[in-house]
This record gives structure tokens, sequence and C-alpha cells, in this order.
């Protein structure tokens, strides 16, 4: 069916769109593209799965909390540690270290937790509930709700705190930041490490949907960059309708041509977009182009 198809699409948009959110994040305050995304999401399913609810029999909610709290530290670690040293270099210097890092993280959770897959049924197993004859699985729901909440949040923080006007202040202008007083290392720091989270939760979500592998973020993260582009480039509210129309479009012409072609369709709807409307769908004032 469909509608089923569809709500599917939708889920798995969701989850872009939150990866999305973090290359937005990241390319508007540290003018840098976060490569290392994808591996970030792998990470943190293998931490999640592994550590906390096979290792140390947490419940869902505590493990989650947990292995975002290890994406974070490490983002914010990252961030003080590579890219600080970095930002008198060139960009493309910044841009490399994350692809570095990427492979870093992976390996690392080869060498940590093997090869092999590993299976997580979820929080609520394979239970799911009809809606107008629509098939929606409860992990399915967790992931809109989820999602919705965060970019909710995310919009109230940045709109209406102290903490949402001195990351703006940093992404518009660092050396003023810095001349008024904003610890700017700080907020970059905490900024990547948002962003980490914002892949962490992308982990945690997709884990009960596909096998825990060292390869499941990789095209994840990439198709979070694509639909960064498709929304606008570093446009936060572009990232979120990007993310979803990305998942909605691979899905449903999958079904409707073929399974097989999924990837390639992801990718071939970044081409028509760069060539019908590359400024993005919600462009971003003053967006460069990669």
């Amino acid at each position: 069916m469909l509608a089923q198809v569809i709500v599917s699409g939708l889920a798995m948009g969701a989850i872009y769109a939150l990866v999305a959110l973090g290359h937005a994040f990241v390319w508007k305050t540290m003018n840098i593209v976060n490569f290392a995304a994808g591996e970030f999401v792998t990470f943190s399913a293998f931490i999640f799965v592994a550590t906390f609810i096979n290792g140390f029999n947490l419940n869902f909610l505590l493990a989650a909390f947990f292995a975002a709290a290890v994406m974070a530290a490490l983002g914010a670690a990252f961030s003080r540690i590579v890219f600080a040293r970095l930002q008198n270099q060139r960009v493309f210097v910044a841009i490399i270290s994350t692809v570095g890092f990427g492979l870093f993280l992976k390996e690392l959770a080869r060498i940590i937790y093997g090869p092999q897959p590993l299976y997580y049924d979820g929080p609520f197993g394979q239970g799911a509930v009809s809606l107008g004859g629509v098939m929606i699985t409860y992990q399915q729901i967790l992931i809109f709700g989820v999602a919705i909440t965060i970019m909710v949040g995310q919009y109230l923080v940045l709109r209406y705190s102290m903490l949402g006007k001195v990351m703006r202040a940093t992404a518009l202008d660092r050396e003023t930041a810095a001349l008024m007083g904003i610890p700017v290392n700080a907020v970059l720091a905490g900024t990547f490490a948002y962003a980490c989270v914002l892949a962490a939760i992308a982990g945690i979500l997709m884990a009960p949907l596909f096998f825990v592998t060292t390869e499941m973020g990789t095209l994840v993260g990439l198709k979070g960059f694509v639909a960064m582009i498709i929304g606008g480039f570093g446009s936060i509210p572009g990232a979120i309708l990007g993310g979803l129309l990305l998942g909605f479009s691979e899905n449903t012409a999958a079904f409707l041509i073929s399974a097989t072609y999924k990837d390639a369709i992801a990718f071939l709807v970044l081409l028509i977009f760069l060539v019908i409307r590359p400024e993005g769908l919600i462009p971003e004032a003053n967006a460069d182009r990669a």
C-alpha cells in the first residue's frame, strides 16, 4: 500500500532531518561540513545497543541518555582539540579533519565491538497501531515524536533564549562576538557537541529498524548532507523540510520503480534540485555553495 510506504519514508526522512540539522548547525557556526556525521550515527548505535543495552542492561531512556552524552563529549573534544587548532588554516583542512575523525570512529567501533551485526528490537518490539488502515509501528511514532520535540525545542531555544542569541551572534561574526566577551571556542565546541547529539539520536532511533553495523551510518550521513542542500545550504527549516522530502521521495520512488535504486534515487533528487533550484527550498541568506 502506497500510504504505508509514505509513512515509512517520512519516518526515515525525520532521521535524515536530524542529521541535516546537525550539518546546518555546524555549517552556520563553524563554516565547515561535518563529514563524520554518518560515523557518529554508527558509533552511537553501537554504544547504545552493545554497551548500555546489552552490557549494562539499562532501559531505553537511560541507555539513550548515556549514549548521547558520550557522543556529545566526543564532539566537544574534537572541536576543542582538533578544530580549535585548525581555525586559522584553510577551510578544506578542517573539513578533511572531520573525514579523518569519521574513519577513526568507524574503525574504533570495529575494534571494540567486532564486525558482526547487532540486533535490537527496540523498546516496543514489533508493536504497531492501525490508523485508517495504515499500520504505523510504535518505533515510527517514537521517531516522529522525538523529531518534532527536538525541532520545536531547538526553535524556542534559538529564538528566545540567551544561549540562542550567543550561538546566533557567533555564527554571524566570530571576531565581533569574541570582542563582546562571548567565549567563542566554547560555543563552537557546544555547537559541534549538539550536532553529534543529533547524529547520536538518529543512530539510536535507527537501531531497531536495521541491523547495527559499521556501515549503517555512512549513507545516512551523506543523505543528511543531501537533505541540507535540498532544503537550502545552512538553512535550519530547510534542513527539516529537505530531510522529510528526501525520505518521502526515495521510499515512494523505490516502491513505484524498484527498491534496487533506492539509494540512487536520493542522489538523483539532489541532482534535480541542483539543476532546477540550486539555492534549495528555503535559501539561507548569503549561503555559499560547496
